[in-house]
């Protein structure tokens, strides 16, 4: 177990590096870090099954301005490890992730208050014209992240399972079913967060015809997918006719090299 425990604290190191030293890869999104869990617990298949249902649950957790939403990393990946070794499952893995990945936020906000520490000591050196120290700074105070999920990811795998594992068989089998049932409302306020963020009236109509599509033509959602790639080419081309159509209403006009003529 000591090993495994260490794989996936490295699991969340990887997560949690994403969208800071790596850019924008979406390793930290459940689908890869619940695949990579149930790969290094030996059921690979469990851990997709998971993931793909915790990316419901997470559709809508976006860091917008100052927020601070649930951890995805560490609620993820240690959800996903107790349900697997508790063998209770995806509606284990719906209950937990939610709680666990609120609670390490806290976390992430000790380290963010460590973090704003450096970033004023760089702002010194910055000052002084100083970039060696800037960039030595940048380079220090980033491990804080990885400490931050590593250390409870490990703990909890190292210590916990067993724990874990022993309150979910003496749960009553009524307050599991209960459970159940509200892990599968989860989904449906991922995707209702999603939508509250991006729904528009210039919005709703493409959202019914993609409902309507999907309840009436028996098409699988990933040709939905395709199709509203291809309405959304269509509509962005139609957007840029009319764009260089007003350029040539007043009188001018593009040439083949971009320069505008009269």
């Amino acid at each position: 177990m000591f090993i495994q425990a260490v794989l996936l604290g490295c699991v969340a190191i990887l997560g949690v590096m994403d969208g800071r030293w790596m850019g924008i890869t979406m390793v930290d999104r459940p689908l890869v870090t619940c695949s990579l869990v149930g790969l290094i617990l030996g059921d690979l298949q469990a851990g997709i099954l998971i993931g793909a249902s915790l990316e419901l649950i997470f559709l809508g957790n976006v860091a917008i301005g100052a927020s601070t939403p649930p951890d995805i990393v560490t609620g993820s990946i240690i959800a996903c490890a107790f349900a697997i070794l508790s063998g209770k499952g995806t509606e284990a893995a719906l209950t937990l992730a939610m709680p666990i990945a609120v609670m390490a936020s806290y976390l992430g906000v000790i380290v963010r208050i460590i973090n704003a520490q450096f970033q004023h000591l760089a702002d010194g050196y910055a000052k002084q014209g100083n970039s060696k120290m800037v960039a030595r700074i940048h380079v220090l105070a980033g491990p804080l992240y990885m400490i931050s999920v590593f250390v409870p990811v490990f703990l909890c795998i190292m210590f916990g399972s067993d724990v874990v594992t022993n309150i979910l068989n003496v749960i009553p089998i009524k307050i599991t079913d209960g459970l159940t049932i509200a892990s599968s409302l989860l989904p449906a306020l991922g995707f209702a967060l999603l939508i509250n963020m991006m729904i528009s009236k210039k919005l709703i109509p493409f959202y019914a015809l993609g409902f309507l599509i999907a309840a009436y033509s028996g098409i699988d959602l990933i040709a939905i997918a395709l199709i509203g790639t291809c309405v959304a080419f269509i509509i962005n081309q139609l957007g840029n006719n009319n764009d260089n159509n007003d350029d040539h209403n007043d009188g001018t006009y593009i040439n083949e090299n971009g320069i505008e003529v009269l």
